[in-house]
């Protein structure tokens, strides 16, 4: 009942404002000059929709449900409504720096700086409440260290999410379906408060995704595609992904698997940039999607494919809690087998169809 609701009231608000938040970037100017698609003209202001029907499940959360069962969040002090303010208030700052993004066009090098800000401030909201990378540092001689990655993994992941957003549908679908294997990982271990702000996530993805699915409508933009990254990433600190009494360290894993369709994008781009000489923080149309469709793919059958690959890891991630740990060392390293088989695909894919 307690999930029902946030994933209802996400897709609803999301999908009822998203028409709206297209009109009115049609008057406010919000529509694509190029930056993501070639210069279609279309309204990019569906990230709007989508922080608004996440921020109304959040809030209707903590009016219906004052006090969730289970633990402590992620084995922090954070109560239910601390961690409603802080994800409502960070996502914000998220959203609203790529909103501005979205109105005047930043360089690559200016988006960076202001990801990097915003990371810094919203971030450092949740490292001084007791929410940051544990894995196994906590405890030791450089347990110093587990803010700072903490931070370097939200700016990582932000960015990684926000590359993938340049075909439709693409951000949107992926987003969901991590955002629904972080809830079922936080069920499984007793954690409904990140459970919740997960299916609120992926129901505002889904309600945004019926107007961007290909053909698309509209799109989320940058104040969109921030948004998701940094949840997602806020989310994979907050989890909890292995049973009590394991191994530590097997944490980081089904997180990196739940969300390695952005990773593997933003490390195939950037090394075909490298490869061919191309600005590494230049836009460009080699990503995962852009290099399916070169390969013969329709953009709905690339968008599957790349829905399919995500359900698979995600699918892997969600069993790796229930092994031995070396069962899910294994697991995880025959996991990059297919990631690696999957880069080779498209890598030799697109050099064969050009032949």
């Amino acid at each position: 009942m307690i999930l029902l609701t946030s994933l209802i009231v996400a897709l609803v608000f999301s999908l009822l404002l998203t028409p709206l938040m297209s009109r009115l970037a049609g008057k406010w100017g919000f529509v694509d000059r190029g930056n993501k698609s070639g210069g279609t003209g279309t309204p990019v202001m569906g990230g709007v929709a989508v922080f608004l029907g996440f921020t109304a499940a959040i809030v209707a959360g903590m009016l219906i449900f004052p006090v969730l069962p289970g633990e402590n969040i992620a084995d922090t002090p954070l109560s239910w409504r601390s961690i409603c303010i802080l994800v409502l208030s960070s996502g914000f700052l998220m959203a609203l720096a790529g909103f501005l993004d979205d109105r005047f066009e930043l360089s690559p090098r200016t988006k960076l700086l202001l990801h990097s800000v915003v990371v810094l401030i919203a971030g450092t909201l949740f490292v001084v409440n007791g929410a940051q990378v544990h894995l196994f540092l906590e405890g030791g001689r450089i347990a110093w260290l587990a803010a700072p990655i903490t931070l370097v993994w939200l700016l990582g992941i932000t960015n990684s999410v926000n590359l993938l957003d340049h075909a439709d549908g693409v951000t949107a679908g992926v987003s969901a379906i991590s955002a629904l294997f972080f809830a079922a990982l936080n069920v499984m271990h007793g954690n409904p408060a990140v459970a919740f702000i997960s299916v609120a996530l992926a129901g505002a993805s889904i309600g945004f995704l019926f107007y961007n699915f290909p053909p698309a409508s509209t799109f989320m933009g940058d104040c969109g595609s921030n948004f998701l990254g940094f949840m997602l990433g806020i989310i994979a600190v907050l989890g909890v992904y292995t049973p009590r009494g394991s191994i530590p360290y097997l944490a980081v894993l089904s997180p990196l698997l739940i969300l390695a369709v952005p990773l593997v994008d933003t490390v195939m781009v950037l090394v075909y940039r490298k490869k061919h000489g191309s600005p590494l923080f230049q836009g460009d149309k080699n990503h995962l999607a852009h290099r399916l469709i070169r390969m013969g793919y329709s953009k709905r059958t690339t968008v599957f494919m790349l829905y399919v690959f995500s359900v698979i890891l995600g699918t892997t991630a969600l069993l790796l809690p229930t092994l031995q740990p070396y069962q899910a060392v294994l697991a995880f390293v025959n996991a990059i087998g297919v990631i690696s088989i999957f880069a080779l695909f498209i890598s030799r894919g697109e050099k064969g169809f050009h032949r």
